[in-house]
């Protein structure tokens, strides 16, 4: 009889440490709150959290941050034995944004705390409405282009630019002839060089190696030399067309201000 009393009490023993052993292992929180933010609105969380369980497990517990646009599940890494470093990839727009503590209980996924991620400070700031800076009075105003009207000065340039005898492009070059040019010298010094030989104006001059040499022109822009070209003499033709110092100069300037 002792015996069969023994077996028996043996058998509940054993089947008591078994269902222990089947009981899940829960990390019991008793305290959570957040250490220290790392990251600010707009950036990806990134953040401490202080903890305090009877048992740390993990795998029991979630932090989930909950903003406007949606909820991540933060990842978690133990710093030590009452701190974690929390970490997301989703970046946060929401001042209002809120961290979610959940804790595995009983089968079942519990909320146990709910945190502002930011302070009221922030979320104020997020809220408010942008006030547009007043614009200085003296400040310019820059508007997109239009094709409106030249100013008078320049319109006036470009209509003594139209008014020069025109001159045939097989008549633009002195054959055989090439000006002595040493880069890095410029238009001006080079027009200034060539005048008095050619009886010109340094804006005459200028026009006419211009207008021989189309192409040693970035963009064929009046402003652009080129130092890696070779310049040909402009003809007897050019050098007349820009006798008129006065129409040279005005022509020379509707060619910069294009």
């Amino acid at each position: 009889m002792k015996r069969v009393q023994y077996l028996v009490m043996l058998c509940l023993v054993l089947l008591g440490q078994a269902g222990l052993m089947s009981l899940p292992a829960w990390a019991k929180l008793t305290h959570v709150s957040i250490n220290q933010r790392l990251s600010d609105l707009g950036q990806r969380p990134t953040l401490r959290v202080n903890i305090v369980a009877q048992s740390v497990n993990l795998d029991k517990v979630q932090f989930i941050v909950e903003q406007r646009s949606g909820s991540e599940r933060l990842m978690v890494k133990p710093m030590n034995s009452y701190m974690l470093l929390l970490s997301g990839v989703e970046e946060v727009e929401d001042g209002e944004a809120q961290l979610v503590v959940k804790e595995y209980l009983v089968n079942n996924w519990q909320e146990v705390k709910r945190m502002p991620l930011f302070d009221a400070a922030t979320a104020y700031q997020q809220s408010k409405p942008v006030k547009p800076k007043p614009v200085k009075s003296n400040t310019p105003i820059k508007t997109a282009k239009t094709n409106k009207q030249p100013s008078q000065p320049l319109a006036a340039a470009q209509q003594s630019l139209a008014s020069l005898p025109p001159v045939d492009v097989g008549d633009r070059v002195q054959l055989g002839c090439q000006l002595d040019y040493a880069p890095p010298q410029t238009l001006w010094r080079l027009g200034s060089t060539y005048a008095k030989q050619w009886q010109l104006s340094t804006y005459g001059a200028m026009l006419a190696i211009f207008e021989a040499n189309p192409n040693a022109f970035n963009d064929r822009k009046i402003n652009g030399l080129r130092a890696d070209v070779t310049l040909k003499c402009p003809s007897a033709a050019l050098k007349q067309r820009y006798q008129s110092a006065d129409a040279a100069r005005a022509a020379f300037e509707a060619l910069a201000a294009e």
